[in-house]
């Protein structure tokens, strides 16, 4: 099967924030950030509690709540914010190009601006499904980004990426209500 399509910073955007989502380091990251911030208001409201000083004392536990509240919705953006300038920033010669994926016998051959390659189906770790992409994921921690909205058969792909993870023994994930939050 031989897919052909381009892929926009969407595309691009997606699947980095697909890939912050996964990765245990981030997310404790962005627990602890949202902790202390929340827990840094409490601490200074518990505080002016402490030298008699009740206006300030409301003032930081109200701002506690907020944040408790609405930090993880700021995190989010300033997540998302970040990564589309990274993207911007470092592939932007690959917006719009076109590429081509080729499954084969015993190799993935892929083929686009940057070049040509052959990946060993040995080197595949998992297929995850999205309800927007696939992504095959390498062992070397690399992934193909496949939008299903740019490809006309989707499930004779997923059929496909199926007996190609049933007879290399490899999970195929569905995770078809993945969102970035």
């Amino acid at each position: 099967m031989t897919l052909t399509y381009q892929l926009d910073q969407n595309d691009f955007l997606q699947h980095q924030l697909f890939l912050a989502s996964k990765i245990d380091r981030i997310k404790k990251k962005r627990l602890k950030s949202w902790l202390i911030a929340s827990g840094t208001f409490f601490l200074l409201g518990f505080l002016f509690f402490d030298s008699n000083n009740p206006l300030l004392a409301y003032y930081f536990l109200a701002f506690g709540i907020v944040s408790l509240i609405f930090y993880p919705l700021y995190q989010r953006n300033q997540y998302k914010s970040h990564y589309a300038k990274f993207i911007s920033d470092t592939y932007k010669n690959r917006f719009g190009q076109t590429a081509n994926i080729h499954f084969a016998e015993n190799v993935i051959e892929t083929n686009d601006i940057t070049g040509e390659s052959k990946i060993n189906l040995s080197e595949l770790e998992n297929v995850t499904e999205t309800g927007e992409y696939f992504y095959p994921s390498l062992r070397t921690g690399g992934h193909l980004i496949i939008p299903k909205s740019k490809i006309s058969n989707i499930p004779q792909l997923r059929q496909e990426l199926r007996q190609l993870c049933g007879r290399l023994k490899i999970n195929y994930i569905e995770d078809l209500n993945w969102k970035w939050k």
